[in-house]
């Protein structure tokens, strides 16, 4: 995968601003970003969202079939489970839209995470976790919604907090499932993102950046995007726009995400 002259750049100024020195976990939606910071203990919160991918190929998918997906709905849950662990859930229900087929409505799959805080942000180091994260085999593979394969991802997360902005570092490796009939291996990709988020006008409205990537050993799931999203406070509810913009050949030409973050506290005795 090549990246243009602009894509270094973004890279080079991200990286620069996360080396250099200068709450609670940061809600990074509409990107795909995850923040080191965690959720307090017992406290948690509930997205509700839409999506759509225009050209987006499904892993080890050559063909080019003018893939079509909207998330109608995506739902995540992140949930402070304890002092140094936050639990996530993600679940999409699906619809599909490809040449020459029927329109088609189908079960997404469900990604199960932990994350566990490693370091506190202080002066000289930024914060950093790990996060698990398994993707359960439920979008079916036949009618084109997922690979119905498992799939285990492992990423360290960095952040670094600024008066006037934040940015962000995730570094992993994913472990594919090849659901292809001849093949009986896997994929291990490598995983990456950089972003920085940063208040716009006042403190109730924040802008996004990112650039999230994934090389494959196979280069049929080489992937990578620029995505740019805005948040605006309601109240206590987040809402998110944003939009995604395909670099690599098999990414989604263009993407579109929206959705409203609920936060709530569970019992004491969770």
């Amino acid at each position: 995968m090549r990246f243009s002259s602009s894509a270094h750049s973004v890279i080079a100024i991200l990286l620069l601003l996360l080396l250099t020195s200068p709450a609670l976990a940061g809600n990074l939606e509409p990107l795909g970003l995850q923040d080191a910071q965690l959720l307090p203990k017992n406290h948690a919160e509930f997205r509700i969202g839409l999506a759509y991918y225009d050209g987006l190929h499904n892993l080890f998918q050559p063909q080019d079939i003018d893939r079509r997906l909207a998330e109608l709905p995506s739902l995540s849950l992140n949930l402070g489970l304890g002092e140094r662990v936050e639990g996530q859930l993600h679940y999409s229900y699906l619809h599909l839209r490809e040449d020459g087929q029927d329109d088609k409505w189908g079960s997404g799959d469900l990604t199960i995470g932990l994350k566990v805080r490693l370091w506190q942000e202080s002066l000289r180091v930024p914060a950093l976790a790990v996060r698990l994260a398994t993707k359960l085999p439920n979008a079916d593979n036949k009618d084109d919604f997922g690979t119905d394969e498992a799939d285990i991802f492992i990423d360290l997360l960095a952040t670094r907090n600024f008066s006037l902005f934040s940015t962000y570092l995730n570094l992993g490796l994913a472990i594919l499932g090849d659901p292809r009939p001849d093949s009986d291996s896997q994929d291990d990709a490598f995983r990456y993102a950089l972003g920085i988020r940063a208040p716009l006008m006042d403190t109730r409205l924040a802008g996004l950046l990112s650039i999230e990537g994934m090389e494959g050993a196979d280069s049929i799931n080489s992937r990578c995007a620029v995505r740019a999203g805005l948040q605006l406070l309601l109240g206590e509810w987040l809402w998110d726009l944003g939009g995604s913009v395909g670099l690599a050949s098999k990414s989604e030409d263009w993407g579109l995400r929206t959705g409203l973050t609920i936060p709530f506290n569970l019992s004491a005795n969770w």
